[in-house]
């Protein structure tokens, strides 16, 4: 059809329906959906993969002072009332003393007790702090000046601990031959480091940490590390 001056009626270009549009925002919204979902999902799991690297390095660092310090202690303890006695020695405790300086005496020397406890809101430093359970590996130095303690300092070594065990074999004398560490460690749950005099830990200020859902929604895996050692010069 042409109009009466020779030229072609222009027709009005045809925009999209209220349908189209409306699938058009329905597909879209799908595709947005699934793709926050998986980046939700591989933002847990980076999450949860960094706090068990973490951790690992944290109770790996503790494993090998606990194990420092047995090779240069002395007198270790809870000592067996029969060391003959199989039923009695080698002996499990979640505590371990020992003299970690000095010798016992009138002179000054120092009495090291690792000991695991139920983890509790502690004040450090001036700050109230809730230590990761279920437990808390602390150390206690006391310094000791005959039977007089003239010093005590107590600090949390490692917390986050579902078990520790100590596996103590002792020869007549009272004399230390091998003590097996058994630990075992939680992921921190985006809990925050801490250093303070003598140990490091992990830990999350009273009331809950920044990634709280993120740590209890996700899976844990828990660390195992075992370690076997003497005191120096009885090694095997």
């Amino acid at each position: 059809m042409k109009l009466t001056d020779g030229t072609r009626p222009v027709r009005a270009r045809r925009g999209m329906s209220i349908i189209e549009v409306l699938l058009a925002l329905t597909i879209s919204a799908v595709l947005l959906t699934a793709a926050l979902v998986a980046l939700d999902v591989m933002f847990k799991r980076y999450t949860v993969i960094g706090d068990s690297a973490s951790s690992n390095v944290l109770a790996r660092t503790v494993m090998h002072r606990m194990l420092a310090m047995i090779r240069t202690g002395q007198e270790f303890g809870p000592y067996p009332a029969d060391p003959l006695d199989p039923d009695q020695n080698p002996s499990d405790s979640d505590r371990l003393e020992f003299i970690s300086a000095g010798v016992r005496g009138p002179g000054a020397y120092e009495i090291t007790t690792i000991e695991l406890r139920p983890a509790e809101a502690v004040v450090i430093e001036g700050e109230t702090i809730q230590l990761r359970g279920p437990n808390v590996l602390w150390m206690t130095v006391l310094t000791r000046a005959g039977n007089t303690t003239t010093a005590t300092n107590t600090f949390p070594l490692l917390d986050g601990v579902a078990a520790c065990n100590f596996n103590l074999d002792f020869a007549p004398g009272p004399r230390l031959v091998r003590a097996t560490i058994d630990l075992t460690v939680l992921p921190q749950g985006g809990a925050t480091q801490r250093e303070i005099e003598g140990g490091t830990f992990s830990s999350e200020t009273a009331g809950g940490g920044v990634n709280e859902e993120i740590s209890t929604t996700s899976a844990k895996q828990t660390i195992r590390l075992i370690a076997s050692t003497g005191p120096r010069g009885q090694d095997e």
